[in-house]
Order: C-alpha cells, then sequence, then structure tokens
C-alpha cells in the first residue's frame, strides 16, 4: 500500500503503528496473564517519587494516538486530562515498571469511554502511611453486567480489548500490599477508579 498510493504514506505508517501498539500490549498482557496464573509475576521494588511518576506516564499517554468514531470517520483525540497532586513528594516502595501497567490501564480505559470531557488523576493520603491513586472520567459509566466481575479475566465492554488489563492491575496491586477498586460516580456520568499502595512512613509523616 505504500509502494502504491506514496501520497497516503503517512495515514498508513499511522495505522501500522497504532495496530503494532495494539498487538504488542495485547501479547504482553496475555503473557503476563500466563505468569500469574503460574505464579511467576516479577515484582522488583525501589523508592520513587509517585507525584513525579504520575506526571510522567500523564505525559506520555497524552503522546500517544487516540481514535473516536464520528458521523463514519475515524478522528484523532487529544484526551483532556487533569492532576491534582500534592505540591510534595509522595515516596513509595514498588515496581516502577509494574506500576506504570496499573496507571497505563487505567487511563487507557477512561480514555476510551471518554468522548469528551476531562479526565481527573488525583492523589490523597487516606489514612496512616496510605496512598490512594484515582483516575475519575466522565464518560459512560461501568456496565451493569460486568460490576460485579470488573476484575476478572476476559471481562470487558470495548471492541478493541480483551479485558485482562484490569485483571493484571489488580494482581500488581496485590503484590503490592494495596488495594484497587471501581465504581460508577455518585449523580453524575462516569465512572472513578482508585489504587492504594502503603508510602514510606518517614516521607508521609514529614509531609503531613
Amino acid at each position: 500500500m505504500l509502494a502504491m498510493y506514496p501520497t497516503s504514506s503517512k495515514d498508513y505508517l499511522e495505522r501500522l503503528a497504532r495496530n503494532a501498539d495494539r498487538l504488542y500490549t495485547l501479547i504482553s498482557d496475555l503473557l503476563d496473564a500466563n505468569r500469574i496464573d503460574l505464579g511467576m509475576l516479577k515484582i522488583t521494588k525501589a523508592e520513587f517519587n509517585l507525584t513525579d511518576f504520575i506526571r510522567e506516564v500523564v505525559n506520555d499517554i497524552k503522546r500517544k494516538p487516540y481514535y473516536s468514531t464520528k458521523k463514519n470517520s475515524r478522528i484523532k483525540v487529544n484526551p483532556n486530562i487533569k492532576l491534582k497532586l500534592p505540591s510534595h513528594p509522595i515516596i513509595v516502595h514498588a515496581d516502577r515498571y509494574r506500576m506504570t501497567q496499573v496507571l497505563f490501564n487505567l487511563l487507557d480505559n477512561a480514555i476510551k469511554f471518554t468522548n469528551s470531557g476531562t479526565i481527573i488523576v488525583s492523589i490523597h493520603l487516606d489514612v496512616e502511611n496510605l496512598v490512594r491513586v484515582s483516575v475519575k472520567d466522565n464518560g459512560k459509566g461501568i456496565d451493569s453486567q460486568i460490576q460485579s466481575k470488573l476484575f476478572e479475566k476476559f471481562t470487558t465492554m470495548s471492541d478493541s480489548g480483551i479485558g485482562l488489563g484490569l485483571f493484571i492491575s489488580k494482581k500488581i496491586i496485590d503484590a503490592h500490599g494495596g488495594t484497587i477498586s471501581g465504581k460508577n460516580n455518585e449523580n453524575a456520568s462516569g465512572a472513578t477508579f482508585s489504587f492504594t499502595l502503603p508510602s514510606i512512613p518517614s516521607m508521609s509523616s514529614k509531609n503531613k
């Protein structure tokens, strides 16, 4: 196609890159699901600043191409993501790569189901040495058919996924001693997904 229609090469290359990215994500998710089943999911923890980490992941996801179908044509969508983060560092002891997977999955889902509006990523100190990260959107919300099995394998209402992202995310958060949940927003559209992580005690006490 590139050789036959060189004037459309940019469009074809974008499609190629987009589908290669989807294939890579699909294969990675299947491999991780298999590792989880075998009890072989590797977690390598280190200390890092959660606030800086979230900014980096959000900046990366904003550079990823997203598309929406309107009037039978596909148009590029620029996610409107706002951050509500503390000005001081929040230090956690976690696997940076795996936490990238979790946050990416939650943001990716929020963008897929939010055609317009704002997605808000926030951090709160819940209780002693426990930090909560939330991703709130104003999209379609969680379908009642899948509410009770959100974090099970192959649970999805999307045409572009196979329903492993939340399953893998839960196993990663469980391995860190945290919790993850998803619920529809009260008196509003959309949903909020949150996960908790233990933070480093000394840093938490200094920043209260």
